[in-house]
């Protein structure tokens, strides 16, 4: 019994020294928190519908959305270090990160076939422009050996359903 209680107020010390870290347990971080979870899920399974599950590229990824909270961290002190009254740096790094996430989430539901609102598609698809290479296909190119040739599996469904069909549409009649 007196174990469980070590454990347990163990637990409680963590998460509130988490808590205070991250600026608070608020609406903003809980969205960011349940993104990050959602974005890892269906990033797992677009990758097992093209059959490229690659560990190495689960292990990064998973660590780079682990270093997502280190720079809440960051901002969380900046504005500490700053006296902002409000957490603005904070909010600007925590509404940055759900964008992304957002638009992550997005771009695996349209590999994995899921209709999504369209005015929701829009709006992401205005946010996502002229992207670079994403992180997920430069890990995957960077941990694969040279007799493996990695294709990049998330941009092979854009956002756009439009978009989509249009390039289908194009692809089918080049192979012609």
């Amino acid at each position: 019994m007196r174990t469980l209680h070590i454990i347990e107020g163990g637990i409680a010390a963590l998460a509130t020294l988490v808590t205070g870290l991250l600026g608070g347990w608020d609406v903003a971080v809980k969205l960011l928190a349940a993104l990050i979870i959602i974005d890892y899920v269906t990033g797992f399974l677009a990758a097992g519908k093209h059959k490229k599950i690659n560990s190495d590229v689960m292990f990064w990824g998973g660590i780079r959305k682990g270093v997502i909270f280190l720079v809440i961290v960051v901002a969380v002190l900046a504005d500490e270090m700053l006296n902002n009254s409000s957490p603005i740096l904070r909010t600007l790094v925590i509404y940055y990160y759900i964008a992304r996430e957002a638009l992550s989430v997005t771009e695996n539901c349209a590999i994995l076939g899921v209709p999504l609102p369209p005015q929701f598609v829009s709006v992401l698809a205005q946010l996502q422009g002229d992207k670079e290479e994403p992180t997920i296909d430069r890990i995957a190119q960077d941990v694969a050996s040279e007799q493996e040739k990695v294709e990049p599996i998330s941009r092979e469904v854009p956002v756009d359903a439009e978009l989509a069909e249009k390039e289908a549409t194009v692809t089918k009649e080049e192979e012609k």
